[in-house]
């Protein structure tokens, strides 16, 4: 509950507000306001709190992070207010309006703070009652530049208000600090447990239905062999498929010989269409290879999701916001909260993008990244980019390079080598090819990197063991 006048009253006489001067002013954020005062010995800070039903203004012991964009009426403050000397202090009518009388070069300005719940405001004026700014200007209420504002006493004198108890020890300014602080606490508590819980379940569903998406595409995997099966069927038939033909009834060696009608290109001779059925047949095992990692890759990233979800409760203030920045990057690089092709790992707190094929390179490059996070592919090998999502202020320990150098040589041409050379750098050192084929780049101010295939690292990131012996 905000203060009443009982309790401004006491706060002010704590205070002893007069004889200070006005050293900074902070506008932390839209609703609360620091003034730095100083008088002999010592300087503190005032904070005037607009946000219902928390309304109040006490001394501090929490100074505020100066901001790097200023508010307009924060600049508005500093020119009219800085340095200048608090000379009297009225609770006017005790209705809850607190007036400071702030003199500098020999200019009187009034600061009214208005501590009415939803109607709080801070509203300054000259010596004659005419608005000169205010914190929240309201028209519709008379609070604009160039009207007047003089307070007049209530229709009907307020209720006699007590004061809150105050612990052994303690001023009224020391308790409301500590009470509100409580509150603010709980309250930053909650709404961020309640973003971090959006966020992770609108996560949980995507992957969720990513991942059965892939594995519907999974169990059709017997559709290579049955391909391949087809093309073999061709090579030993080719005495009875006639030249240009659309389609051949042959013997299924298989299925005791009963006859299976064959789709074939007019276009092509018996063997060539072998060949296209087989070609068929190797892209699909490759997809369902592509399936299995995806599939390893997402079964991971849900439990890791889900394990989030569940110690919500249990983080601490300080992770909470740690973890709302995390999810909050991680949505500005996926175009609005889109799904993002390619695979998707973490490592020690760091994201890392796997794209496997030229598309997903390419659209990975293009909205997935930004000119910080780092690059890495295998020399002399086709294969997939991997990205590094870089963390601001923080390095990319050399643990996290390795993860990232397993999975790039993994989804590489170079993965039965199981060793290879890559070169990684910053994505703004990237250059695409002119005139080149998609997702084609040319790195510069690269560094080298050998790796060794570690299936224990690869396990650990989440990929499984059917995809490290695929």
């Amino acid at each position: 509950m905000s203060l009443n006048a009982a309790e401004i009253d006491q706060v002010l006489a704590e205070l002893e507000l007069p004889g200070h001067h006005i050293q900074k002013i902070i506008q932390y954020d839209f609703r609360n306001l620091y003034l730095q005062v100083f008088r002999p010995p010592a300087a503190w800070w005032l904070r005037v709190c607009l946000e219902n039903p928390r309304v109040r203004f006490h001394a501090t012991e929490r100074p505020p992070r100066a901001r790097r964009s200023h508010q307009r009426f924060e600049d508005f403050l500093w020119a009219r207010l800085r340095g200048g000397r608090i000379v009297a202090v009225e609770h006017v009518h005790r209705d809850r309006i607190v007036r400071l009388s702030v003199h500098r070069d020999g200019e009187e300005t009034l600061v009214y703070l208005r501590l009415w719940g939803t109607r709080a405001n801070v509203i300054v004026t000259d010596a004659d009652g005419t608005i000169l700014d205010a914190f929240f200007r309201k028209p519709a209420q008379g609070i604009e530049t160039g009207a007047t504002f003089i307070p007049q006493p209530p229709e009907k004198p307020g209720k006699p208000r007590t004061v809150r108890p105050v612990a052994d020890g303690r001023t009224l300014n020391q308790q409301v600090e500590a009470e509100y602080r409580e509150q603010e606490i709980a309250a930053d508590r909650e709404r961020l447990i309640g973003r971090c819980r959006r966020a992770l379940e609108k996560q949980e569903r995507r992957t969720a239905a990513r991942l059965s998406e892939i594995e519907e595409g999974r169990s059709r995997k017997g559709a290579a062999d049955r391909t391949r099966h087809i093309g073999d069927l061709i090579l030993a038939n080719l005495h009875l498929i006639r030249p240009g033909a659309e389609w051949a009834d042959l013997p299924d060696y298989l299925d005791d010989n009963r006859t299976v009608r064959v789709e074939l290109d007019p276009t092509r001779s018996p063997t060539d269409n072998a060949t296209a059925y087989y070609d068929r047949a190797r892209r699909a095992e490759e997809s369902a290879a592509f399936l299995d990692s995806s599939a390893e890759s997402l079964s991971s990233r849900l439990e890791r999701i889900r394990g989030r979800l569940a110690e919500l409760e249990s983080l601490e203030l300080s992770a909470l916001r740690e973890l709302v920045a995390s999810l909050e990057q991680r949505g500005g690089g996926d175009r609005g909260g889109s799904t993002l092709p390619g695979l998707e790992f973490e490592s020690q707190g760091f994201r890392i993008l796997v794209g496997r094929n030229a598309r997903e390179n390419d659209e990975l490059l293009r909205h997935a990244t930004r000119g910080n996070d780092w690059w890495l592919h295998t020399r002399d090998y086709p294969g997939g980019y991997v990205f590094v999502r870089n963390r601001p202020g923080k390095s990319v320990p050399l643990e996290v390079l390795l993860d990232a150098g397993n999975l790039a040589l993994f989804f590489s041409k170079a993965r039965s080598a199981r060793r290879a050379d890559l070169y990684y750098t910053q994505v703004k050192y990237l250059r695409r090819a002119k005139d080149g084929p998609r997702g084609l780049v040319l790195p510069t101010q690269e560094k080298n990197l050998t790796v060794d295939l570690d299936d224990a690292r690869l396990q650990r990131l989440g990929v499984g063991q059917s995809s490290l012996t695929t």
